[in-house]
């Protein structure tokens, strides 16, 4: 193997590491969407733990919700989704639909525990 061909697959490699670390904070594979705010979240670190922030709140309101609450909430995190993804490859725009629905998340979760 020459030296170009070494560099060139520990440079894949490299990539392929990056993508997996990325890859375990999400909801989806990082190596299948074609959406693209799903590739910007994919690439970018802190976008991940936003991901994964969300869908830990998610799963935690879930566990707590009877049947009708639950679709109420699937419903609005398909609302969610759709916001998220028309941000395209915009990351600002991504984090701020994050945060303002980890925000929404866990305004109800904790409702439901006062109650």
């Amino acid at each position: 193997m020459g030296r170009a061909s070494f560099l060139a697959a520990g440079i894949a490699t490299a990539a392929i590491t990056v993508i997996s670390t990325s890859a375990s904070a999400t909801d989806f594979s990082c190596y299948e969407t074609t959406n693209a705010a799903e590739r910007t979240i994919c690439s970018d670190a802190r976008l991940g733990k936003l991901d994964d922030r969300m869908a830990t709140v998610y799963g935690k309101l879930w566990s707590v919700s009877g049947f009708r609450s639950r679709l109420a909430l699937r419903d609005e995190q398909h609302r969610f989704l759709g916001a998220r993804n028309n941000c395209g490859r915009d990351a600002r725009c991504i984090r701020d639909a994050y945060l303002d629905q980890i925000s929404v998340l866990d305004s109800k979760l904790s409702a439901t525990r006062e109650n």
